[in-house]
């Protein structure tokens, strides 16, 4: 099949969640299949871009485009106070939209594959099957970060982008003739809102064999935590764990150490830094400290789609106490793969429990080795995306009456 992939980001590095599920999506399409890529970013990320792909993806196309901090702010402002949300305006590009053009005038693709509903926002002039991979159901991640939110004005950002967003989403999906989903749950969210476009469970998943664990030995008594700081899912549930369940766990085992692990620690959270919350920053290598650790947490309490950490501790044999919310989209069972308590205390007494409790860790490190193994592998899942995407090819005519067009002029 010849496929137009259209992206947000360049997926290299692939540092987190968005980027890992573009890499290896992309990564397993282009084993068998001719991909065009289009993209944003800049000449550094054209060269790491070629540099893993290039022998695989023949056509590789930037649209160049600036991304600073005092640009997103303005942004973020502008947003608020305009009709549309921040991520659709950062989206949009009028070189993005010629390219597009041009590439569709000059090829014949079976398929437009998009990333995001917010890139989905440029007109699709061909008769490709247009499909959207939605990652999340954005709009409730928006709607439950203003739930969440302590600060009025953040309150009112997020309700604003809430709103904003879930317009702007239903239009996206809606000019698809389908949509690519990583969980049962999302597609049930969206299955109410819109019916008519169809869906497909496409799920995250985890390079098995680079997340494999060494005999290094476990520290006892030690937690460890994963993900970019600056996604506000992430650091919301880090503040909450380290807040409410942290002081309860430290009552029983004072010396307890947590490893806090990823990208863009914000300056409130570096200043919590002790001997028993030990905060790294980027890592080239997140392995040593989930290797190391012998209990990983996911206290998140917003978000949607599904987690890759969770994944990625489940490939490293680590067991794992999460929130409900963490392990959405994830075929886990409480008790059986993973400990699952969404109160404080009760959150903290199954990482007491656990930490004390060498038989109940082994049970649950192998049970969701096993789970990964058998349904979270990437090369599990790039077969089931083969299959999706050729049946909607070999099926076009009777998924091209889904989408509706002139998405530009009604949003």
């Amino acid at each position: 099949m010849r496929i137009l992939h259209l992206m947000p980001y360049s997926p290299v590095p692939p540092t987190f969640g968005g980027a890992l599920r573009v890499y290896h999506l992309l990564r397993l399409l282009a084993r068998n299949h001719e991909l065009t890529v289009l993209t944003f970013g800049n000449a550094q990320n054209k060269i790491e871009l070629e540099s893993h792909f290039g022998n695989q993806v023949k056509n590789i196309h930037f649209i160049e485009k600036h991304w600073t901090r005092k640009y997103k702010r303005i942004g973020q402002l502008y947003s608020l106070l305009g009709r549309h949300s921040f991520y659709y305006m950062m989206a949009r590009h009028n070189q993005m939209q010629q390219k597009l053009d041009e590439l569709f005038d000059r090829n014949k693709f079976d398929i437009a594959l998009t990333e995001f509903p917010h890139t989905a926002s440029y007109e699709m002039n061909t008769d490709a099957v247009k499909i959207m991979d939605a990652h999340n159901v954005e709009y409730e991640i928006f709607r439950r970060m203003w739930l969440n939110a302590r600060s009025p004005l953040r309150q009112l950002y997020y309700k604003s982008e809430y709103k904003k967003f879930y317009h702007e989403e239903m239009i996206a999906i809606r000019r698809q003739n389908s949509i690519l989903v990583t969980s049962v749950n999302d597609k049930n969210i969206l299955d109410r809102e819109v019916p008519e476009v169809p869906k497909y469970v496409i799920p995250n998943g985890v390079d098995a064999e680079y997340f494999t664990p060494t005999d290094e030995k476990r520290e006892p008594n030690s937690l460890v935590f994963t993900g970019t700081m600056s996604y506000v899912p992430n650091y919301d549930g880090l503040v909450y764990f380290l807040d409410t369940i942290f002081p309860i766990i430290q009552k029983t085992i004072p010396d307890i150490k947590i490893y806090i692990v990823g990208n863009n620690p914000p300056k409130n959270l570096l200043s919590r830094a002790s001997n028993n919350i030990v905060i790294t920053g980027f890592v080239d290598d997140v392995r040593p400290y989930i290797n190391r650790s012998s209990v990983y947490v996911v206290p998140l309490r917003m978000g949607s789609g599904t987690r890759l950490k969770v994944l990625e501790a489940m490939s490293m044999r680590i067991p794992i106490v999460t929130t409900s919310m963490g392990c959405e989209g994830i075929n886990v069972v409480d008790n059986e793969s993973v400990l699952i308590a969404n109160e404080p205390e009760s959150f903290a007494e199954s990482v007491i429990k656990l930490l004390n409790n060498k038989n109940l860790r082994q049970t649950l490190t192998e049970n969701g080795f096993e789970l990964m193994k058998s349904k979270y592998e990437w090369s599990v899942i790039g077969n089931d995306l083969e299959r999706t995407l050729q049946t909607l090819v070999n099926n076009k005519n009777k998924y091209l009456k889904y989408s509706s067009s002139n998405f530009a002029n009604r949003i």
